[in-house]
């Protein structure tokens, strides 16, 4: 035998002697993510494993219950999800959810405490997960996603997701989970909060293979030729962006001529919206642990006497005040300081304190705009000859509205806005349908909001100026070298 020969023998060999070892490596050891599971996941699975930690009580959609062995996401036909799916939603976590990604863990850490989860429900488990083979993959094309739409009224996911997908269809509050939890469908045009990955695969696979324990059914064998899959995904992609591209400066645009009142108007479409992440509001009693506002998205715009604000943000009911049903009006508020300081000062963000109010504009379904001043979310007071007024718009699960008031203020409870100044902002939003009042609502931080200051006609001017000037000059230089000459 050669040395070459030698060689491959014992690099086989080596492979082989390793195979066993990574694959042991890969199983993990369930003893050890014991350990593991008892300091980060059972304050919200339970120490049993049934997904009724203490914390279980106070989040939406409810902890996993291990013990039924019903996984949402994976990539089998069967209801068994492989290693590999389960390590990835741990790593991952499950955007939308309370469920974090644990990368910050080792990986021996999860490859371990993904072995323990499993002992929650072995017998349920003892079955060979058996892989889901999607069709063909198909590009996007204006075709394929007028297809995947006809797909998606065929096989009627706008009943659920609405008909722009945005979470609002007619049996949206009507959909449960397997154990009776309330189960908002998926608003189709934020792609980053999509469980189980927001990819053009993984997307196919939730539409392919359903999400167990859910309302979501399987489609593969509901479509009329499997490539539907593919039109399908392609139309969902087409109804929102990637990421939300979110903004740390709110531009004000300055036009000439007058500002909008229509929601729908043109202006509106032509500015590049700001968009604003907001945060459940957890600080005070009533806390909104499971906020349903979490983005808006705001296009400003100035003339010489007015300031605008475009507000767009998703909701799936238009609600108004029916206390008795445990329902409040839809409402949306912008928060500034009462006066614009060269210092920056900002009172504190939730609606300020006792020391330092701040002034709101704020909207609520069924009665308007208001100008208000507060100390705080439990001292509001309405400003009196408030000259702010506004136009709402509601279709699809979206509200559009335009609220306005002038430049200047009028008294020290009002600020002005100037060009060029970096001025305040801060945002707070109640979905009523959802129970959300007084201080359970979405909230921001302090952001900045600084209005461009006019194009002068200037810039139009000088450099024509510029050129005849300089051609002038270039023709006394000729002339000069002629006549020495």
């Amino acid at each position: 035998m050669t040395a070459r020969h030698l060689a491959v023998a014992a690099a086989v060999a080596l492979a082989l002697s390793g195979a066993p070892s990574r694959a042991a490596a890969q199983a993990g050891d369930a003893g050890a993510g014991k350990a593991v599971y008892e300091r980060k996941c059972a304050g919200c699975h339970g120490e049993k494993g049934d997904g009724k930690g203490p914390a279980a009580e106070l989040l939406a959609p409810k902890p996993r219950d291990f013990t039924a062995g019903l996984y949402k996401i994976r990539s089998t036909a069967n209801k068994v999800p492989t290693d590999q799916d389960l390590f990835r939603i741990i790593t991952a976590g499950m955007p939308g959810t309370s469920m974090p990604a644990w990368a910050v863990l080792p990986e021996r850490d999860r490859r371990n405490v993904l072995a323990y989860i499993k002992t929650f429900a072995a017998e349920k488990l003892k079955e060979a997960p058996k892989k889901v083979e999607l069709p063909k993959e198909v590009a996007s094309s204006a075709e394929s996603i007028k297809r995947g739409k006809e797909m998606f009224e065929a096989i009627e996911c706008h009943k659920c997701h609405g008909t722009e997908g945005r979470a609002d269809g007619p049996s949206h509050a009507e959909l449960k989970d397997e154990w009776g939890n309330p189960l908002p469908p998926a608003n189709l045009t934020k792609r980053w909060t999509f469980r189980g990955g927001a990819g053009r695969t993984e997307i196919a696979m939730r539409l392919a293979n359903g999400v167990l324990g859910t309302p979501m059914p399987a489609f593969l064998d509901s479509v009329e030729k499997p490539e539907d899959i593919w039109h399908l995904t392609n139309f969902i992609l087409s109804l929102g962006p990637e990421s939300p591209n979110y903004a740390t400066l709110v531009t004000v645009t300055a036009v000439a001529g007058p500002l909008p009142d229509d929601p729908n108007a043109e202006l509106w479409k032509n500015l590049a919206p700001n968009n604003i992440a907001l945060m459940g509001q957890v600080i005070v009693d009533p806390r909104n642990f499971n906020p349903s506002i979490d983005l808006v998205s705001v296009r400003a715009a100035y003339n010489d006497t007015e300031i605008a604000f475009h507000l767009t943000w998703d909701d799936p009911t238009q609600s108004v005040d029916e206390p008795a049903k445990k329902l409040f009006a839809d409402a949306i508020s912008l928060q500034f300081p009462p006066q614009i300081t060269a210092g920056g000062e900002r009172p504190y963000f939730l609606m300020g304190d006792g020391s330092d109010g701040v002034y709101l504009l704020r909207w609520e379904n069924g009665k308007g705009v208001s100008e208000a001043t507060a100390n705080g979310p439990a001292k509001i007071g309405a400003i009196a000859g408030g000259e702010a007024r506004g136009k709402a718009a509601y279709a699809n699960g979206r509200y559009r509205l335009v609220i306005k008031r002038p430049l200047a203020s009028k008294d020290a409870a009002r600020p002005t806005f100037t060009p060029a100044v970096f001025t305040p902002i801060a945002f707070q939003a109640w979905d009523g349908g959802a129970g959300e009042t007084g201080t359970k609502m979405s909230v921001t931080s302090w952001y900045y909001l600084r209005l461009e200051e006019p194009q002068s006609n200037r810039r139009f001017v000088i450099p024509p100026v510029v050129a005849i000037l300089t051609l002038a000059a270039m023709l006394l230089v000729v002339r000069i070298a002629k006549g020495r000459a």
